[in-house]
């Protein structure tokens, strides 16, 4: 059930920015519209599309880079509307890749470290698979970095919940304040 829910989110994601990508072609700049979903253009035929709560890296099947992709990176996105789509951290997966192949992706990554351990800590399957077939040396190794921080946006939205937590405890302690008067007054 979660997990159509979460779909039912993504296609929203995904419709609203490829409807936004269209506009922004003409421009080549990011833009931000209603419902807080933003789309960025990282490279031709890689967007990233997000709201205040989930992010999606999203690759268009006839892409050059798309055709570059591993079967086994494609294996772990989902076929949406002619695009390949990677939900929060499974973006890890084809931004891996791709950041060998195109200095735009290699450039929009923050934190190859927390990349790695990202991949290493989440998806061990893909790191066994692919290090059996890398060549010697070239192979993902773990990496001593917070994982899932190894894009801006997940910086965002880590500093947006931790803004959102301050604020619950804030009020929590407002409102129980008294509590704590109360019990001061008592004791002197």
């Amino acid at each position: 059930m979660a997990n159509q829910s979460f779909w039912s989110n993504a296609n929203t994601l995904i419709e609203t920015g490829i409807e936004i990508y269209k506009l922004m072609e003409q421009t080549g700049k990011s833009k931000s519209f209603s419902y807080d979903t933003s789309v960025e253009k990282i490279t031709d035929g890689v967007l990233l599309i997000s709201d205040d709560k989930e992010f999606l890296l999203v690759i268009n099947k006839e892409s050059k880079l798309a055709k570059a992709l591993s079967d086994l990176v494609i294996s772990y996105g989902e076929d949406k509307a002619g695009y390949l789509v990677y939900p929060g951290e499974r973006s890890a997966i084809p931004l891996f890749e791709l950041s060998k192949i195109d200095e735009s992706i290699r450039d929009y990554i923050i934190s190859e470290e927390s990349l790695r351990a990202t991949l290493c800590g989440n998806y061990p399957e893909y790191v066994k698979t692919y290090n059996a077939i890398a060549p010697p040396g070239v192979d993902i190794r773990d990496a001593d970095a917070p994982p899932s921080l190894y894009l801006q946006k997940q910086l965002d939205l880590a500093s947006d919940e931790v803004r959102f937590q301050v604020a619950e405890f804030q009020d929590v302690y407002e409102a129980n304040n008294h509590v704590f008067e109360d019990v001061m007054e008592l004791e002197r």
